[in-house]
């Protein structure tokens, strides 16, 4: 049911036909609630319009539909720019990171607990081997978030960042032309 109080809607029922042949023939033009309240006056009003019209306009109202209904609304080219913008950016600060890293800093207890075999014994009385593990998982974790290594991690993060925005908009991009292709297709194999 259309809004009563829109001006286009209020506004319908005076377009000439003409006018409403304009908005069924450049349908791509307009937005598809118009091209739908366009049909719907043609419709009352009696007029013809030919089957291949009105499946063009569903297959062009459903792809929209499917367009809107993306977890990401964007152009294939509009992804391919983003992930040229994030591989500048990150790779410029992980060089960045990686000129200006200070040299990691010393152990506060004058040495590195995991050269003392006795710590070593200890955490695995305690804990097992999954507990040496994890402490040496831990500490691997967070030698990533400073200086030198800080700066690999940024610079992978982003060239993984940077593919899966470059494939998503590839991917984007071969669906349309795939689509593109069907529509332009003759329906008929022999003609």
């Amino acid at each position: 049911m259309p809004p009563s109080d829109d001006p286009f809607y209020a506004r319908l029922p005076t377009l000439s036909n003409a006018e409403l042949f304009t908005y069924i023939h450049h349908y791509s033009d307009y937005k598809v609630d118009a091209v739908q309240a366009a049909l719907a006056e043609v419709h009352t009003r009696g007029l013809y319009v030919s089957e291949a019209v009105l499946s063009d306009i569903e297959r062009y109202c459903t792809r929209q539909e499917q367009q809107c209904m993306r977890s990401f609304n964007l152009e294939p080219r509009h992804l391919r720019w983003l992930a040229y913008a994030i591989v500048i950016i990150g790779l410029g600060s992980a060089v960045f990171l990686y000129t200006t890293a200070s040299p990691p800093p010393q152990h506060p207890l004058g040495y590195d607990p995991f050269d003392s075999k006795k710590y070593v014994r200890e955490l695995e009385v305690y804990g097992g081997k999954i507990n040496l593990l994890a402490v040496e998982f831990r500490q691997w974790c967070a030698s990533l978030g400073r200086g030198k290594p800080l700066a690999y991690t940024i610079a992978l993060l982003t060239i993984l960042l940077a593919s899966l925005l470059w494939r998503m908009g590839s991917l984007a991009a071969a669906h349309r032309d795939t689509y593109a292709e069907q529509h332009d297709a003759p329906s008929d194999p022999w003609s």
